[in-house]
């Protein structure tokens, strides 16, 4: 936001007349539309707009990030644009805008906190804090727990030893419902208005009890935003010692709720896991943090202009070759939001 303010003071001082719309929706489209002054009959401009001469432009940009692996789910950096090619709707469309994406990171940590089925302390706080050590001194960071609620324990900041004392306040939890939903969709919408690069590290169970928005509606807010997931399954120890005890219906909750974790991770260009052993959380963290500092903005003009309101789908092939040189293909793979709404006139 602070680059649009410098943009727009520039602007005025030079004298020019802009009027700066936002076209809403994750794409983060901007039509920006300057107005044309008249012209006289003789192609000459009125004195009082000789200094607010402008072009006219209505442009309608989609934005997203990209992450590269090879056959070992390892990101990959150092690719050109010429590596990429973008559909939007099975169309190819001209790539214009392309950058790797090194800025820092904010991140909410977004964890949940009711005894829904037993509450494991180091399900939560050991990866939790994992992730924090993983952040580097420019990131920032938010911690919010969820239960009936979502609740901020420690707004952003760069300090990670504020982050532990945020997660030293979970204890005991006071409810066995949860609303993931409702945390997702409130996250997700906070984010929105953040600028730069953003991720969600959700700890949860996958379960939900209690929210006000749908499942449904949670898809649809994952497909409107610019934030990628990274979703840990919590309780898979559990249930692994569980299973034999737990009846079909219990069986198909619990897989339902993987599969709730996995749409919300894949519709962003994140992440799921689910793991069931300690030692595995590790790897996790790092994954997630190498995943998210080695990305790729890709920004095209769509060749048809959508204004619809509605939901396309984005594709993205990266050209196969042989990044470590030992004389194979890497069989790269792009990973990526699956789809954006339009702006709706």
């Amino acid at each position: 936001m602070a680059r649009m303010r410098n943009l727009l003071l520039a602007l005025a001082s030079l004298s020019l007349i802009a009027s700066v719309t936002i076209a809403q929706g994750p794409n983060k489209g901007v039509g920006t539309k300057i107005p044309l002054p008249e012209v006289k009959e003789d192609g000459s401009l009125p004195l009082d707009d000789k200094d607010k001469a402008a072009l006219s432009i209505d442009v309608d940009l989609v934005n997203f990030d990209v992450v590269v692996t090879n056959k070992d789910g390892d990101p990959i950096s150092g690719l050109q644009k010429e590596d990429f090619k973008v559909f939007e709707d099975n169309v190819e469309q001209s790539v214009t805008n392309f950058s790797p994406t090194e800025a820092p990171l904010t991140v909410v940590i977004l964890v949940e906190f009711g005894d829904t089925f037993g509450y494991y302390y180091d399900d939560v706080v050991g990866p939790a804090a994992g992730f924090i050590n993983s952040l580097r001194p420019d990131d920032w960071a938010a911690l919010v727990a969820y239960d009936i609620r979502p609740e901020i324990l420690t707004d952003f900041t760069k300090n990670k030893e504020e982050l532990f004392s945020g997660l030293q306040r979970l204890r005991v939890p006071a409810y066995r419902e949860t609303s993931l939903f409702d945390a997702v969709y409130d996250t997700l919408q906070r984010l929105d208005s953040v600028d730069g690069k953003k991720a969600v590290f959700l700890l949860s169970t996958g379960l939900d009890t209690l929210s006000k928005h749908s499942y449904s509606d949670v898809l649809r807010q994952t497909e409107t935003t610019d934030t990628m997931i990274y979703a840990v399954s919590m309780g898979q120890m559990a249930r692994l010692y569980l299973e034999q005890q737990m009846g079909p219906e219990a069986n198909i909750t619990f897989l339902q709720a993987d599969n709730t974790l996995r749409s919300l991770a894949e519709k962003t260009g994140g992440m799921a896991f689910f793991p069931r052993f300690e030692g595995q959380y590790r790897g996790i963290y790092e994954t997630a943090s190498a995943h998210l500092r080695n990305q790729y903005s890709l920004g095209f003009v769509p060749k048809v202009p959508k204004r619809d309101g509605k939901l396309h789908k984005l594709r993205v092939e990266v050209r196969d070759q042989d990044v470590n040189k030992d004389g194979k293909l890497d069989k790269l793979k792009a990973r990526h939001k699956t789809g954006y709404f339009a702006a709706k006139t």
